[in-house]
C-alpha cells in the first residue's frame, strides 16, 4: 500500500512539470477556418458596398446586429436600407467607380464570438480622373458565430480622415477628420 502511494505521488509530481499539451491538429485547423471565415466577412463588407448589393451587405450582420457609423442602425434590413440611402444620396459627391481598400485586420477568437479591428481607404477618381483616397476609416468589430456562419454582432466605424460634404469634387485636399461624422454621412 505504501509503495502504491509513493508511486502515485511520483506520477503526479512528474506530470506536473511536463509542458502543456499542444493544441490538436483538429483544433488548430478549426481556428484557422474560423479566422478565414471572419476575414471573408470583413472583405465582403467592402465588396458588397462597392457592388451596391445592400441586401447581401445587411445579411453580414446578425439578426440583432448593430452598425454604428454616426448613427446606430440595428438588424440586417435596417442596416441595408440605411447604407442604400447614404450611398444613393452620395453626400460627398464622389465620382464613380469608387471602392474600398481594406487592410490591417486583427482577429481574436473567443469560442463562438470574436473581436477584430481593421482599417480601410475609400478610393474615388479625383478631378483629373486619377484615383485618390477620399476617406479613411477604422473598424472595431464584435462578431458571433450563427447558423449561417460568422456575422457582425456590432461594427463601429470611425472616420480617420474625411472630407466635408461637397469638398471632394474640386480636387482640393480633404479637410482634417472631425471627431464625429456629420449626421447622415457615414464613412462606409
Amino acid at each position: 500500500m505504501k509503495i502504491r502511494s509513493i508511486l502515485a505521488c511520483l506520477l503526479v509530481v512528474g506530470t506536473a512539470n511536463l509542458p502543456a499539451a499542444e493544441p490538436s491538429t483538429t483544433s488548430r485547423l478549426a481556428e484557422l477556418e474560423d479566422r478565414e471565415a471572419i476575414r471573408l466577412v470583413l472583405r465582403d463588407y467592402g465588396r458588397l458596398l462597392d457592388e451596391r448589393k445592400f441586401d447581401e451587405f445587411g445579411r453580414l450582420f446578425a439578426a440583432n446586429g448593430e452598425y454604428v457609423a454616426g448613427a446606430t442602425t440595428r438588424g440586417p434590413v435596417e442596416i441595408a436600407d440605411g447604407l442604400r440611402k447614404i450611398m444613393a444620396g452620395n453626400p460627398l459627391g464622389l465620382a464613380e467607380p469608387n471602392f474600398h481598400v481594406l487592410f490591417n485586420e486583427r482577429i481574436e477568437l473567443h469560442g463562438d464570438t470574436a473581436t477584430s479591428t481593421s482599417q480601410s481607404f475609400f478610393v474615388a477618381p479625383g478631378a483629373d480622373g486619377a484615383p485618390r483616397i477620399v476617406l479613411m476609416a477604422s473598424y472595431e468589430d464584435q462578431l458571433v458565430r450563427t447558423g449561417e456562419g460568422w456575422r457582425f454582432a456590432r461594427r463601429v466605424v470611425r472616420g480617420n480622415m474625411s472630407p466635408r460634404p461637397g469638398s471632394s469634387s474640386g480636387g482640393r485636399p480633404a479637410q482634417p477628420a472631425q471627431p464625429a461624422q456629420p449626421a447622415g454621412v457615414a464613412s462606409p
